[in-house]
């Protein structure tokens, strides 16, 4: 019997939100969602080794000989998603969407050029860039950047954070490849305000499918792609739109179930009155922006708890590839001080040591006659095996 994953499958894209290599293998997906959350945690696998070194070996090259290895490895937080692009896109077929930065979201030039030069070092992996989707924030800022990328520089952008038609119509008009409404998020604020439907019904759910028609009454290339799904029911509930984004564990729970869709006449929304077609221009986005109070405090909120992740995420990954640095030199060091330690008394003395004698000198610190771990690591620039993490 097919799985709900696979009968899902059949009406609508399913784009794995994972940095997870096997996962996005298993699915035979088309196009996957690079977050930075995803990157966090999938880094940290040993399965994912030579990715953290590719990045580490460029972030060297980048920063130069001799930089602070502090600095060597946020740089590698940097390119970190770009390596794991390029993985990812050699395993499918499709699209791959990277996430920049959302302390970026209210700096147009800021987006534009950060866009950019993720996608050029994509190209010059290999990966071409009609096969990258560049995500933002549908702020005025972002929603400007996109309308230049794309027209300009021919970069496709996905716009997330939508909650208003008056972004689901700059987004279109930018150009925008995809918008991805937030369902949850749209569904929590209305039950945070009196409202607590579900299923099809979901206040969440609906904004999604009015959002899917304004798009098709006014013939617009750009779709939606759901994501922030806060269970099952709203993921069953927008069966049929044209793609949706899901985190690992709501596959998972797809793939464990084999009960039935519901029918497509109970997840649609009713037809409403189609809005008219908006021109929104600067002046007007901030106006209809400023009288939704949904997408006023949802943006806003969504955008700051973002930049916020960002921090402590590339704090962490920063941290934990400064230590894999460490471990790296450490264990390098070893060797070379065990190819002159003879007689393994853990000291190097000058009857082992065959370079010159003003080395020698220089690396025995403590002028004891011999040359100690620590002092061999001290005089390579390597961290000494007393030196706390």
């Amino acid at each position: 019997m097919d799985t709900l994953l696979q009968k899902l499958f059949a009406q609508t894209e399913l784009v794995p939100e994972s940095a997870d290599l096997a996962l996005i293998g298993s699915l035979s997906a088309r196009h996957v969602n690079l977050g930075t959350a995803r990157i966090t945690a999938a880094a940290q696998d040993p399965s994912c080794s030579p990715i953290v070194d590719a990045a580490l070996h460029w972030a060297q090259k980048n920063v130069g000989k001799g930089s602070n290895r502090k600095l060597v490895a946020m740089r590698a937080v940097e390119r970190l998603s770009v390596e794991f692009a390029r993985a990812i896109a050699e395993r499918i077929q499709g699209y791959v969407t990277v996430e920049l930065d959302a302390r970026l979201a209210y700096q147009k030039r800021a987006t534009i050029d950060k866009a950019r030069e993720q996608v050029q070092q994509l190209e010059e992996l290999g990966v071409s860039k009609e096969r990258v989707i560049v995500k933002l924030p549908a702020t005025l800022e972002g929603l400007e950047a996109a309308q230049v990328l794309r027209a300009k520089s021919d970069i496709r952008c996905q716009m997330t954070f939508v909650f208003g038609v008056h972004q689901v119509a700059a987004s279109a008009d930018a150009g925008a490849h995809s918008i991805a409404p937030p369902v949850g998020r749209i569904s929590d604020w209305h039950k945070q305000n009196g409202g607590a439907a579900t299923g099809h019904d979901d206040p969440g759910v609906l904004a999604v499918w009015s959002m899917r028609d304004y798009l098709r009454t006014y013939s617009y290339d750009t779709f939606v792609m759901p994501c922030t799904f806060r269970g099952i029911e709203q993921v069953l509930a927008l069966a049929g739109i044209e793609a949706m984004s899901l985190p690992s564990a709501l596959i998972d729970e797809l793939r464990s179930r084999h009960d039935d869709l519901p029918p497509l006449s109970s997840r649609i929304a009713e037809a409403q009155e189609v809005r008219e077609r908006l021109t929104v221009d600067a002046a007007t986005f901030n106006r209809l922006h400023a009288a939704d109070p949904i997408a006023s405090s949802k943006l806003q909120e969504g955008v700051r708890n973002l930049g916020f992740a960002a921090v402590s995420q590339q704090q962490q990954l920063g941290d934990w590839i400064a230590k894999r640095q460490d471990a790296g030199a450490e264990s390098a060091l070893l060797a070379y001080f065990q190819v002159w330690d003879y007689d393994g008394d853990g000291y190097i003395d000058r009857e082992e040591w065959n370079g010159t004698e003003i080395v020698f000198n220089a690396l025995d610190r403590d002028k004891d006659g011999r040359i100690s771990m620590d002092e061999l690591a001290l005089g390579l620039g390597a961290p000494p095996r007393s030196q706390e993490p």
